[in-house]
């Protein structure tokens, strides 16, 4: 057996020895009580009281001698925070926001429905390994949230003693250093992911340095330590952790270093957008999805002229620049693939429709876009490290996280990273209403039907969010909404910022909110009163999602905290799910319209099996990846087994 299938296996266990524990629920309540007990008596402290008792509990976890039982503990230290909460926000942390933070305190996925509070919730273990004064890093799937976050908690960990730092794009390597000595360090994934191979690249030059550098080093009295970014991996708490470890984990960090300057083969990537406009399809080149070849002939019309195939700038042959031309051109769609963004090139997250900070196309297709987009083509970046999310953050000796929808990945959760999920009840009963899924044969008339349901929605004094799969489409529902004389609000998945006060205020009576499906993630809707009375919020799900999760990720925006609301899924035979993934789809609908359109069609049990299918396959792609990445067995080390886990007894 390889080690990569020992280690999962050993993860696999440790995520039953927890879900084992987990499952006692009894144990949990007990933690639970306990802590709303503890909170009370702490309600009589002062606040240098309160930092006392953080540093009491740093003692009793440090001396050996003096460990209490895992449970008083864990209730003692939830109960700091639930007091800390109390004074500085005013507000009473409720009994599945307590039962959530102590399950991430265990190493377990919380699967907390959205606006249920996890940003408050994830406070708790974020405060208890911070105790071990180690570090733990909270991570976001944004910046802006991460910023948000720290602000918003900053005052709760400092009446605690404890200390904050944020990771942000602007700051030297000082300042960054100094974010990572904080007890509590928010942060993008990205971001601890890239000073993770940063510091290994300084490792790396530390451990061949030149003749007689380390000896001037010591006589100078440096540590080589002090050049390094992290102070080790020790505990992460995840927020979104779906986002960050499934979705994510498709695409490896790959930190490069280049210049923004002029690409030395710019002329070259122009030379071959112009021959790629003249080549026919079929005839000179192939074009799969992403994958396009040249035919024979087509490899003879591009070496028609000689001079572009001995040019001194070629970084590859010039056949393949012609090829990567053919990408841009026909594979890659402009607010569908990537957006232009201050005169830049951005990738779009296909599975959120959101912008990605951290990437660009590698080995010539980026400037190929470049070309395409008559912008300036810069030069190629060079990968000086890489690493899988999976091996990233398999090696955190703590990891925990928290989301709305984990259902579906528990196999997956437990064998790469050794997390059970622990699902927490709803607070309050959902009365969300599901209503019937729309089918339509053509893009128009879907568009038609979208429109009419917001005017009828926002006439009887509702909200309507729209989610949708592209920027593109986007575009297509704002374009009809404006042609009815609704307003509305568009969301294009750049400005974090602005599209977390956008979405905040998505609850308000007539609003109208069209975003791409994850717009906002991580930002409360708040009903109006009035919109309340009249039904709540209505989400429309423009086309189902190639995953069931960012489908249930979406309708979960409504009817939260018991709050009225309703969803609706519109199908529609030109969409993508029923042209790339299920063309049954179509032929369904397309024997439905020939039928008078008087029978009833459901096609939600089929659309998730579909889902399912895409699922595995996402699946098998990570797991091979990872794999891929680990086939040096020195980087096999288990550094998630049993004796780093939260241990307190």
């Amino acid at each position: 057996m390889s080690r990569i299938h020992e280690s999962n296996l050993d993860r696999t266990r440790l995520a039953r020895q927890k879900s084992r524990m987990l499952l006692q629920s009894n144990r949990i309540q007990q933690t639970v009580d306990e802590t709303k007990r503890c909170a009370k008596a702490l309600e009589s402290y002062s606040d240098r009281d309160l930092v006392s008792h953080t540093n009491q509990l740093r003692r009793f976890q440090s001396d050996a001698s003096k460990r209490m039982e895992q449970t008083q503990f864990l209730a003692l230290s939830a109960a700091a925070v639930v007091e800390a909460l109390r004074r500085v926000m005013g507000l009473r942390l409720f009994d599945v926001q307590i039962r959530a933070g102590v399950m991430v305190s265990h190493g377990a996925v919380a699967e907390m429905q959205t606006g249920e509070g996890k940003t408050l919730s994830g406070a708790i273990p974020a405060y208890v390994h911070a105790l071990s004064r180690r570090g733990v890093h909270v991570v976001t799937t944004n910046a802006y949230l991460a910023e948000r976050d720290r602000e918003s908690l900053d005052p709760v960990f400092q009446l605690l003693g404890i200390s904050t730092g944020v990771l942000l794009s602007h700051l030297s390597p000082a300042e960054t250093r100094a974010a990572y000595r904080a007890d509590v360090t928010y942060g993008p994934g990205y971001a601890f992911g890239f000073d993770y191979l940063k510091d290994q690249l300084t490792l790396d030059r530390i451990q061949r340095p030149r003749l007689g550098h380390r000896v001037l080093t010591q006589m100078a009295g440096k540590e080589s330590s002090s050049h390094l970014l992290q102070r080790g991996l020790n505990a992460a708490i995840i927020d979104e952790v779906d986002h960050v470890l499934i979705d994510d984990a498709v695409s490896p960090m790959i930190l490069t270093f280049g210049s923004d300057e002029e690409s030395p083969d710019s002329a070259i990537h122009r030379e071959a957008k112009c021959v790629a406009d003249h080549l026919v399809q079929d005839a000179d080149f192939l074009c799969t999805g992403r994958h396009v070849e040249l035919t024979d002939h087509g490899f003879r019309v591009v070496y028609a002229s000689s001079k572009d195939a001995v040019r001194s700038q070629l970084l590859r042959p010039w056949h393949e620049y012609v090829v990567l031309a053919l990408k841009a051109k026909h594979a890659l769609r402009r607010d569908i693939d990537y957006v232009l963004v201050d005169d830049e090139i951005r990738i779009v997250d296909p599975s959120t429709g959101r912008i990605f900070e951290d990437r660009k196309w590698s080995d010539g297709l980026h400037q190929a876009v470049e070309a395409r987009e008559s912008m300036r083509i810069r030069s190629e970046r060079v990968a000086e490290a890489k690493i899988t999310r999976q091996r990233f953050y398999r090696q955190y000796r703590f990891l925990a996280g928290m989301t709305g929808t984990a259902a579906g990945c528990e196999r997956e959760f437990a064998s790469v990273y050794g997390m059970p999920i622990a699902v927490v009840p709803l607070r309050r009963s959902s009365r969300r209403l599901m209503l019937a899924e729309h089918h339509s044969l053509t893009r128009t008339e879907k568009m038609t039907a979208i429109g009419s349901e917001c005017e009828a929605m926002v006439g009887d004094g509702r909200s309507v969010l729209v989610g949708t799969l592209s920027i593109a489409e986007s575009l297509e529902i704002a374009s009809e909404l404006q042609g009815r004389g609704l307003r509305f609000e568009l969301l294009n998945g750049i400005q974090d910022a602005d599209e977390a006060s956008i979405v905040a205020g998505a609850g308000q009576p007539g609003a109208i909110t069209v975003a791409t499906n994850l717009a906002g993630r991580g930002t409360d809707i708040k009903l109006h009163a009035d919109v309340a009375k009249s039904g709540g919020l209505h989400v429309i799900v423009a086309q189902p999602h190639s995953l069931s999760r960012v489908d249930r990720q979406l309708v979960g925006r409504c009817a939260r905290c018991g709050d009225p609301g309703s969803a609706r899924v519109f199908v529609c035979a030109e969409d993508s799910p029923a042209k790339d993934h299920a063309p049954w789809i179509r032929r369904a609908l397309q024997r439905w319209d020939r039928q008078g359109r008087k029978q009833s069609l459901e096609l939600q049990r089929r659309l998730q099996k579909c889902q399912d299918s895409i699922q595995r396959q996402a699946t098998a792609q990570r797991w091979s990846l990872l794999e891929s990445d680990c086939e040096d067995e020195r980087l096999l080390t288990n550094r998630n087994s049993p004796q780093h886990c939260f241990q307190l007894a």
